[in-house]
């Protein structure tokens, strides 16, 4: 038989060990993270949707409570006991009674009740459906931001390599007494330009990362993978508009309304009279005047409201309900209105983002590496200057920065767009 320990079996059992005894698993490296996963783990641990889930679960517990009767009350005492003598057989009346009575809410009402409080769940549900969108979109547009500012600082460290060989060469050319000395004050000026605007470019890429660590917590500090740009283009507006209905805080909204509706309609229950059942049996000791065992005694009775001062209360409450629904209504109406304006814009921004990203990626190629060695040939030909050098450079990385910005900016409007009008079809 083969030992285990031999050539191949050894070498695998050692690599286990070594794991073992290191308290390592043998696992892969976390790879950079994508803007998918942090997506993903920013819903996972926001408080604020763990918040409304935790609403719609009370709501729902509550619901099924007010859909059931009130708890009986059970009632045991004495009843008719002399007082000059406290016997409990001296007296025909005098009795121990036991007595149950349950009562009924008015109307339709426990139903009703049940039904706001299953809205209210629902309206909790879309909120918290809302909420991991919203988080979803603020993750993103986090993270496109730091990507931009990625790719603005890559190109100002190759601009700072430029301008210091640039630096150099005005430097040696004016110790050789063929520069002048504002010339290489410029481009000293312009490494001084380059080197404030890297140190603010960090900045603000510190104070973005500080914004997504309030997503992500720890994993904020992971490797970023950079976000892959959008597959596709913005829809067309008539063909978005008609989504707006399905974003879950109109649908929250909804679900709002519908309770205020539910609570009008218990309002209006409140005309009909609640009634009640009072059963008791009462247990008699002693013996009537004939010698007879006195009979134990049962009482059954019939309650109910009596609603006639109706003005100041149920007509109050009634029109209080129809107020909230009022009010309902019009939170909805106005925030469709919103959606649509902010849905508007963001398409409005993509559709000229989309159109100023294609004109950069058709002619900034072409026209920058160009325009920068036309300077350098005409300054070393002695026909331009090293200011003109320094300004063509500094106009290509202008442009390459906006260029890079407008794709940043088009992504995030597209993510907008999602998140206002949800997945497209």
């Amino acid at each position: 038989m083969r030992s285990f320990f031999d050539r191949g079996a050894g070498q695998t059992a050692l690599t286990i060990l070594v794991f073992w005894l290191a308290g390592t698993p043998p696992a892969a490296a976390a790879g950079p993270l994508s803007l998918a996963e942090a997506q993903r783990i920013a819903v996972e641990r926001d408080a604020g949707r763990q918040a409304l889930e935790g609403e719609s679960a009370a709501m729902r517990d509550m619901a099924v409570s007010a859909g059931e009767l009130p708890d009986p009350e059970a009632r045991v005492g004495a009843v008719n006991v002399p007082v000059d003598s406290f016997s409990f057989d001296a007296e025909d009346m005098t009795m121990l009674e036991v007595g149950l009575m349950q009562r009924f809410p008015a109307g339709a009402s426990r139903s009703l009740t049940r039904a706001k409080y299953e809205s209210e769940a629902l309206g909790a549900d879309a909120e918290a459906l809302e909420r991991a969108r919203r988080v979803r979109f603020e993750v993103e547009k986090a993270w496109r931001e730091l990507d931009y500012l990625d790719e603005s600082l890559a190109l100002l460290s190759a601009q700072s390599r430029w301008i210091d060989a640039l630096v150099g060469g005005a430097e040696a050319g004016y110790a050789a007494g063929e520069g002048e000395a504002l010339e290489l004050l410029d481009a000293r000026l312009m490494a001084l330009e380059i080197d404030e605007m890297q140190l603010e470019a960090e900045r603000e890429r510190d104070v973005m990362r500080s914004e997504l660590a309030r997503w992500l917590g720890e994993d904020a500090a992971r490797d970023r993978a950079t976000a892959p740009a959008p597959a596709r283009g913005p829809e067309p507006i008539e063909s978005l508009l008609p989504r707006i209905g399905q974003n879950p805080m109109l649908e929250s909204l909804t679900h709002m309304r519908d309770a205020a509706m539910q609570q009008s309609e218990i309002a209006r229950q409140m005309y009909r009279p609640a009634f009640g059942f009072d059963i008791a049996y009462g247990f008699r000791q002693g013996q009537d005047m004939g010698g007879v065992q006195r009979p134990d005694m049962l009482t059954a009775m019939f309650t109910f409201d009596v609603p006639l001062f109706t003005r100041d209360r149920q007509d109050r409450e009634v029109g209080a309900a129809k107020s909230r629904a009022r009010a309902a209504d019009a939170r909805r109406t106005d925030t469709v209105r919103e959606l649509e304006a902010m849905l508007r814009a963001a398409h409005a921004r993509a559709v000229k983002l989309r159109e100023v990203v294609s004109l950069y990626e058709r002619q900034m190629d072409r026209v920058a590496g160009v325009s920068v060695d036309a300077a350098l040939a005409a300054y070393r030909a002695s026909e331009g200057s090293l200011e003109d050098v320094v300004a063509t450079q500094r106009r290509v990385y202008e442009v390459r920065d906006r260029q890079a910005k407008a794709r940043a900016e088009y992504a995030v409007a597209l993510a907008e767009i999602h998140y206002l009008a949800g997945e497209q079809s």
